[in-house]
């Protein structure tokens, strides 16, 4: 081997390992608004986007992010600052973001408790989503088809088992000055049956 190869390849690697190490804390991936992928069900530290809680991960691997929480009803445990879980055979399957979990816990796509109504349509876009009331806001993605849809409560509560598991939704719910005071990810069946 060469001199200017053996240098050429050395440096390459060198690249490869600056370019992993500066990534290791990066912020996650900005996200398209009126777009949706599994991806979009986790939240993360803010300080920290590597510590993530992502639906179906496994209570004993979120709870290493969230440390030990308090029982709710059944499947559910309530995490500090603010964030409550439900699990389905161990795996979660809801997380809900309430106003004490602001600067700390945020959405994959950025959206955290306090944010405006305003800018939470700016993250996951307009033309999905579907406000049933003043203080409410939701979207709701089909596994299978993998879109998002527009589609009404009515509907998707004619659905039952596996095809409940297969609508993932993110509900958001507004104080008086239009501010999150709740933002959920979940699938339909945990948002219809609590489990």
């Amino acid at each position: 081997m060469t001199l200017k190869r053996t240098y050429t390849l050395l440096t390459a690697a060198l690249l490869l390992l600056v370019l992993a190490g500066c990534s290791s804390n990066a912020e996650p991936v900005t996200m398209e608004p009126d777009t949706f992928t599994k991806q979009d069900m986790a939240i993360y530290k803010a300080v920290n986007s590597k510590e993530r809680v992502s639906y179906g991960m496994s209570r004993k691997d979120a709870e290493k992010v969230l440390g030990t929480g308090n029982k709710g009803i059944p499947n559910s445990y309530t995490y500090d600052p603010g964030v409550s879980v439900i699990y389905r055979d161990d795996k979660v399957v809801s997380i809900a973001l309430r106003k004490e979990s602001q600067g700390v816990y945020r959405t994959a796509r950025g959206a955290e408790a306090g944010m405006s109504h305003a800018g939470i349509k700016e993250l996951y876009g307009e033309k999905y989503a579907i406000e049933n009331a003043e203080n409410y806001m939701d979207y709701y993605y089909d596994t299978v088809t993998r879109q998002l849809v527009k589609s009404s409560v009515k509907e998707l509560n004619s659905l039952s088992g596996e095809a409940l598991r297969g609508i993932y939704m993110v509900s958001t719910v507004y104080d008086e000055e239009g501010k999150a005071t709740i933002i959920i990810l979940m699938d339909r069946q945990a948002a219809t049956t609590m489990k």
